[in-house]
């Protein structure tokens, strides 16, 4: 039994019985329903927010959470399978397959996301893996990828719940569990168990990422200067360097190089292993303790909890919204293999190629895999418990059950494509060895 199948009960079920006079006037499934004018007002991918679905006023707005929740959910299900699928496909044919192959030539949909992605772990297998004609080994060495929720999102989600949504921060902090709470300080900031702290500010210790310079003056520069690079007063400080990096003083911004850390004279905006400020024009942004008021901003990495205090069924579906709307970074692959002896210019060539195709299109499959897969999961089971309680609440109507349907309906949907989405990810990143 499919994924489809085993969770469809628990989405229908509920409406069925509410939704039977409307049904039985002429919507016999969901499809009739929309040619019907029963629920023109749902969309998947829509802005569900200001949607009338026909309910009671007392729980429109958990109502119009749990849409928003179904519409946010497809799109990534959606988005995963054609972000999947393109990678996958890049990869195959940069590796040599052959676009008229029949297992990719006439299929599509979730079908040619399976094939694809077969036939890139193959292609990699053949020219890379332990017996391969390029290479004897390939290995992915990465960060691993993180998403964003943004805290401000969710809050205006809960608001819109209900007119007795409290949001206090301060008797109701945020919390980002399994990830980190970035805010807006007022203060200043500092680390909590750890060496270095993400900081948008003045740092009071070294910084690494990236340092800006203010006005009419310099920053310490060790990479590339978005202004102009002078020497400064160290013996390597020579300023601009053959290959364009800069070693001395930077009038604009300066992009640190990997592992590089300066005594940053202006914002530093990256990682501080001391004190993270704010400054007399902006605030500090930052991922440790404020020592004075502060807003939070986004939850990275983890599950949000907390914020506005609101009932169970509004809290689920927000949290579903935010999880899927999430800002998710791709991470940087550097792929290495151990490469053959005697490879002709055209096979150096090949090789060349593969490995480029390989840290180009990686990327968006381990985001699938690693930063969006188990918080997804988690928003399912959230938007599910908001399904059951909508369903008992009695205040649907013929109109709001009908939607009901469709709208659960599409939300087991958008969990079976990001689930056929993770296994043909795991698919392709089963060839390479992962390192992180």
């Amino acid at each position: 039994m499919n994924l489809k199948s085993r969770l469809k009960p628990f989405t229908a079920v509920a409406f069925t019985a509410l939704a039977l006079s409307t049904v039985v006037a002429g919507c016999s499934d969901l499809k009739d329903a929309q040619d019907a004018a029963c629920c023109k007002e749902f969309e998947a991918g829509a802005d569900m927010t200001n949607v009338d679905f026909g309910v009671d006023v007392s729980i429109k707005g958990t109502f119009s959470a749990y849409a928003s929740a179904a519409s946010d959910l497809s799109a990534v299900g959606t988005g995963a399978i054609s972000d999947v699928t393109t990678a996958c496909r890049n990869i195959a044919l940069d590796l040599g397959a052959d676009p008229a192959d029949p297992k990719v030539a006439s299929v599509t949909g979730t079908a040619a996301l399976t094939a694809w992605c077969e036939l890139a772990a193959g292609q990699i297998n053949l020219k890379l893996g332990a017996k391969g004609t390029l290479a004897t080994g390939i290995a992915a060495n990465f960060e691993p990828p993180k998403c964003s929720a943004s805290l401000s999102a969710t809050a205006n989600c809960q608001a819109s719940c209900s007119a007795n949504a409290k949001c206090d921060i301060k008797a109701n902090p945020p919390k980002c569990e399994g990830g980190t709470l970035s805010v807006e300080c007022s203060g200043g900031c500092t680390a909590e168990g750890k060496a270095e702290l993400s900081c948008t500010g003045s740092c009071s210790g070294s910084c690494s990422g990236g340092c800006t310079a203010k006005a009419g003056a310099t920053v310490n520069c060790q990479g590339k200067c978005d202004g102009t690079c002078s020497a400064g007063a160290g013996g390597n400080e020579t300023g601009i360097q053959a290959d364009g990096s800069c070693k001395g003083k930077c009038d604009g911004t300066c992009t640190l190089e990997a592992g590089a850390k300066v005594e940053c004279e202006g914002t530093c905006d990256g990682k501080c292993d001391a004190k993270c400020s704010g400054t007399a024009e902006v605030k500090a942004k930052c991922d440790g303790k404020c020592d004075a008021d502060y807003t939070p901003l986004k939850c990275e990495g983890g599950t949000l909890e907390g914020g506005c205090e609101v009932d169970a069924s509004c809290q689920g579906s927000c949290n579903a919204s935010a999880s899927a709307k999430a800002e998710c970074t791709p991470p940087s692959v550097s792929v290495t293999a151990t490469v053959k002896g005697g490879l002709s210019a055209d096979a150096q060539l090949q090789y060349q190629t593969a490995i480029a195709s390989l840290e180009a299109n990686l990327p968006n499959v381990l985001i699938v895999l690693q930063a969006r897969g188990e918080a997804f999961t988690a928003s399912i089971g959230g938007a599910l418990k908001a399904t059951g309680t909508l369903a008992a609440s009695g205040k649907l109507g013929a109109k709001g059950a009908v939607c009901g349907l469709l709208i659960g309906d599409t939300i087991v949907t958008a969990s079976e494509n990001f689930t056929k989405a993770l296994s043909a990810a795991g698919t392709v990143t089963a060839a390479v060895s992962l390192n992180k």
